[in-house]
C-alpha cells in the first residue's frame, strides 16, 4: 500500500516547511497506485498520476489566495430565487465545512439548474476554490445554452471555451470550458 509511507512523507514535508514560506504538498506512490497529500489535516486522495508543475503552482495559488464561500456575495443578477439561493450556499457550505469534494444538485426542469451552477461557478471563481471550471452536458442544445445563456451572460469577463475533439490551446488558456460528455469519451 503506497500510504504506508504516510507518515515518513510527512517528516519530509515538516522539514522542508520549516525552510520556505508554505507546506508543500507530498505524493505516495508504489508502482501502481498514486495518492496526493495535500497537507495533513485533509485525507489523501487516490489520483490517476503527479501533477505537473502548473498544476502544483494552480494548487498553491488556490490554497494562498482562498477566501471563505461564504464571505463571497452571490451575484443575484445570475439567481433570485430563494430556493437557488439556499441550494449555492449548501452546497458551499459542504465543501467548506465539511470538506467534500463533490455534490449532487438535483432540481426539477425549469427551476434554474444552470443559472444555479452559473452562480456557484461565479462564487468559485471568486473565492479562488476553483481556477478552472469544465462545465459538462449530455446534449449539444445545453451546453450552447451554458455558454450563451450562461457563461457569456453571467460571467463575460472570464476566457471561455468550447471543448471540441480537436481542442487545445484556447481550452488550456480559458479558466471556462464547456463540452459534452460524449466529447470528452472520444
Amino acid at each position: 500500500d503506497a500510504r504506508v509511507g504516510k507518515k515518513q512523507l510527512q517528516d519530509y514535508l515538516d522539514a522542508i516547511e520549516k525552510k520556505q514560506s508554505f507546506r508543500p504538498f507530498g505524493f505516495m506512490a508504489n508502482g501502481d497506485d498514486v495518492f496526493f497529500l495535500d497537507n495533513d489535516t485533509e485525507a489523501e486522495r487516490h489520483v490517476a498520476g503527479f501533477f505537473s508543475r502548473e498544476n502544483l503552482e494552480r494548487i498553491l495559488f488556490l490554497k494562498q489566495n482562498r477566501k471563505p464561500l461564504n464571505s463571497i456575495k452571490i451575484n443575484d443578477s445570475i439567481i433570485d430565487r430563494a430556493y437557488q439561493v439556499e441550494a449555492v450556499r449548501r452546497i458551499s457550505e459542504a465543501i467548506e465545512k465539511k470538506k467534500k469534494r463533490k455534490a449532487l444538485l438535483v432540481m426539477a426542469t425549469g427551476t434554474g439548474k444552470t443559472r444555479t451552477v452559473m452562480a456557484l461557478i461565479d462564487v468559485f471563481l471568486r473565492a479562488h476554490v476553483a481556477q478552472k471550471v469544465l462545465f459538462l452536458a449530455d446534449r449539444d442544445a445545453l451546453v450552447e445554452q451554458a455558454e450563451t445563456d450562461g457563461f457569456k451572460r453571467h460571467l463575460p469577463s472570464e476566457l471561455r471555451a468550447r471543448i471540441w475533439s480537436d481542442s487545445t490551446e484556447e481550452a488550456r488558456r480559458a479558466r471556462v470550458c464547456v463540452s459534452t460528455l460524449q466529447t470528452l469519451e472520444q
